[in-house]
């Protein structure tokens, strides 16, 4: 399960990134609970927001991106995206 950090963390950069799914996170207890079409966006939306900013010069993963990647496969841990 996804701990309340992780969830916080989440919800901020999606708020910024794709508001309309940040709400969802606080629909449900676990990340699991939420539609697989709601996980499977949140997913690409963190994809391609470490893409675009989530890189530095080498393209080497920069904090952000490092950030977004922790949490990326900490939800993908919790359930099979």
């Amino acid at each position: 399960m996804a701990s309340r950090d992780e969830r916080t963390r989440l919800a901020i950069i999606l708020q910024r990134v794709a508001p309309d799914l940040a709400a969802p996170l606080w629909r449900v207890q676990q990340l699991r609970d939420l539609p697989l079409e709601v996980r499977e966006e949140i997913g690409n939306v963190l994809g391609c927001e470490a893409a675009e900013r989530g890189l530095d010069a080498d393209e080497r993963p920069n904090s952000y991106g490092a950030e977004l990647g922790e949490l990326f496969e900490r939800a993908r841990a919790v359930t099979a995206w």
